[in-house]
């Protein structure tokens, strides 16, 4: 069965992947302010004041803050990228280059960090949207070199700051195109998955269809055909598995029903009548019985009746409620005032004993009812020890 993932889980889980990329951003202003410290402290940087690290640190922790409020009070599903990828990068390409402006002698190192954010949104950015932040990166590098030729024209190799901003330019143009890439190979990814999800789904609705349709042809071959009731194969195995889930003191009965002179009706009437008689006698039996009891075909005339948690005075009386029901059955449509009498013989199921030696006393008590006179039940108890059973027409004998 196909598993549909709750929207509002679904959406938390999203919830919870940007806060984790979030802090992937922050870990790396978190890295880079700590290298900025130690070099600091190592008095490797003249021109960069504890005054300015702060500064830069409040500016990191602000923005990175800001962006945690708008996630935590999910402000940021108002936006059409709740994910704020290019807010995020936009925002951190400014900052490296305010960082960058700052340390002259190690820009050449720092230029790292534009190809840095490019990587963050490689996955989650359009191609407009990536094509911005390489363009962004690329004017914001520009205008600390201007920056620099203006303010401190001196100090700074003019030349090297062009091959500088040439070689962030010919980076970010092998980012964008790997990016490109990346993202048409997610892209089609994305798609054989979706088509791999449909073509499971159809697999799990076929399966579905398939156990359906097992279920229905194993429910046709345990039931008979002309009248719908359960045949003697599928009779026997849910009789087995009901008997073996009782305990000594429940009681089952069995009942074994034939029907008086049937081959008399086929002989006369002919078979489609005998039909008739099947189905009528299988209707009438089944509004006398419970939804838990078994009534099956045990072949020809002959049925069967397994009657779980039944007594010996429930089960005789069941039996009698079914040869009462068809002997007042008219027949008329065979032949007018035509009305017909079946032979019932009960037994109790032995607790422990087999299902065949159970039928065996049931059939015996059938040949009782038969032998005396039939439109009978005799019932032979099922107890030990016991070895006379006897009838009278018209009532439930016993032993």
């Amino acid at each position: 069965m196909k598993t549909i993932q709750c929207p509002a889980t679904r959406e938390h889980h999203e919830q919870y992947l940007r806060m984790k990329r979030l802090g992937i951003s922050a870990l790396s202003h978190g890295m880079l302010l700590l290298i900025l410290a130690l070099t600091l402290s190592l008095d490797l940087l003249t021109g960069f004041s504890w005054l300015g690290f702060v500064l830069l640190t409040f500016s990191a922790m602000v923005t990175q803050g800001a962006f945690w409020l708008l996630y935590h009070f999910r402000i940021n599903l108002r936006f059409k990228d709740p994910s704020l990828t290019l807010i995020q990068m936009a925002i951190a390409i400014i900052w490296f280059s305010i960082l960058i402006s700052q340390l002259p002698e190690i820009r050449g190192s720092l230029v790292l960090l534009y190809i840095m954010v490019m990587l963050f949104g490689i996955f989650q950015s359009s191609m407009f949207e990536f094509a911005f932040i390489g363009l962004l990166s690329l004017v914001c590098f520009g205008g600390v070199i201007a920056s620099d030729f203006h303010f401190r024209p001196d100090e700074i190799n003019l030349k090297l700051s062009l091959v500088q901003w040439l070689i962030l330019a010919s980076a970010q143009t092998w980012v964008a195109l790997f990016g490109s890439y990346v993202r048409r190979l997610s892209g089609r990814l994305k798609k054989q998955r979706s088509v791999l999800r449909q073509s499971n789904y159809k697999m799990q609705r076929a399966n579905e269809e398939l156990e359906q349709a097992m279920e229905q042809l194993d429910e046709i071959a345990g039931t008979d055909e002309l009248t719908g009731v359960l045949n003697r194969r599928r009779f026997f195995e849910e009789s087995r598995l009901r008997l073996a889930g009782t305990d000594e003191y429940q009681a089952s009965a069995l009942c074994m029903i034939d029907l008086d002179h049937f081959k008399k009706v086929n002989d006369r009437f002919g078979h489609q009548a005998g039909d008739l008689v099947l189905e009528r006698f299988c209707q009438i039996t089944r509004e006398c019985l419970r939804g838990s009891d078994l009534f099956g075909r045990y072949g020809g005339e002959e049925f069967i009746l397994l009657l779980p948690q039944t007594n010996q005075e429930s089960g005789v009386q069941i039996a009698e409620r079914i040869r009462l029901a068809f002997e007042q059955y008219p027949f008329d449509s065979i032949e007018p005032g035509l009305k017909l009498s079946a032979s019932i013989g009960a037994t109790l199921h032995r607790w422990g004993e087999t299902l065949e030696e159970t039928l065996k006393r049931a059939d015996k008590a059938l040949y009782q009812a038969k032998s005396s006179g039939r439109n009978q039940t005799v019932y032979i108890s099922g107890a030990r020890n016991t070895n006379q059973a006897f009838a009278g027409k018209g009532n439930a004998a016993r032993e």
